[in-house]
């Protein structure tokens, strides 16, 4: 059975666990593919290495037109924005913040069916459903409102819909049967999102890690974002370091610097 170990030192957000897989072997141009057949075209997925603190890793970037008439941005490596929260979308430039507004307001019915239409493997449906199940159940707890009329802001937007059903068709590939997760790292601070200023971790990322040990990591800023709070609900358990042949490792690039290595660690394992 294939094991993967997600080290989370300096947290998990969408594209970290992205990029870790990547890192450990998943093709990104099958990714991409999968990711047509649910009806995500409008978006360009730029896979680059990158050295955090002196260590290569796998950085994700999700880039986005308004549609296929207009170019897309050119990247700049020299500013990657910051992922996967509010943040994230609040530094969009020209189109890319057009689409976002027109395309961001999802539900989660909405979500099945993209999920449902494409040709995704059985098991990369499964895992994709069940992680906005528990995100949705996470969100109309905190908001007060029902599964159903939960709108996913910055989660239903195309870069997080990428990095969560791109992560799952991910696994499916490496033929990854189980996760496990490290000690999850507490942080402190505040992020803006489609709802304004909330404390970090955010209402909806703790609600989702209820249950999961903790520990202080000093930072302030957000390490644990609402897409990797959901990856690890859904689809992790949480356990010390399993007896396992190991079988390759990945690192995933963030998107801040609070001192540390902005990375997660993939351990591919067999039991």
């Amino acid at each position: 059975m294939r094991v993967l170990y997600w080290d989370t030192f300096a947290g998990i957000s969408g594209d970290m666990a992205l990029g870790s897989l990547i890192a450990l072997g998943a093709d990104p141009e099958l990714i991409v593919n999968q990711l047509h057949s649910i009806g995500l075209t409008e978006f360009v997925l730029e896979v680059r290495p990158r050295q955090v603190h002196g260590i290569q890793a796998t950085n994700i970037d999700v880039l986005i037109a308004e549609d296929h008439a207009q170019p897309l941005p050119k990247h700049d490596p020299e500013h990657v924005p910051d992922k996967d929260h509010g943040h994230r979308h609040e530094h969009k430039h020209g189109n890319e913040q057009n689409f976002e507004h027109k395309h961001h307001n999802r539900r989660l019915p909405d979500i099945q069916k993209m999920i449902l239409s494409g040709t995704l493997s059985e098991r990369s449906q499964k895992n994709a459903l069940q992680v906005f199940n528990v995100l949705a159940e996470a969100e109309a707890h905190v908001h007060g409102t029902t599964l159903d009329q939960v709108h996913f802001h910055e989660v239903g937007a195309v870069d997080s819909l990428v990095d969560i059903v791109g992560t799952c068709i991910a696994l499916d590939q490496l033929d990854v049967e189980s996760i496990k997760v490290s000690t999850l790292p507490w942080s402190s601070g505040f992020v803006h999102c489609a709802h304004g200023i909330l404390p970090v971790p955010a209402p909806a990322t703790l609600m989702l890690l209820r249950g999961f040990k903790f520990r202080e990591s000093g930072i302030t800023g957000e390490l644990i974002t609402p897409t990797g709070a959901a990856l690890t609900r859904a689809l992790a358990q949480q356990s010390a370091f399993p007896e396992m042949t190991l079988l390759n490792v990945g690192y995933g690039s963030g998107k801040n610097d609070y001192g540390i290595p902005s990375l997660l660690r993939g351990v591919l394992g067999e039991i």
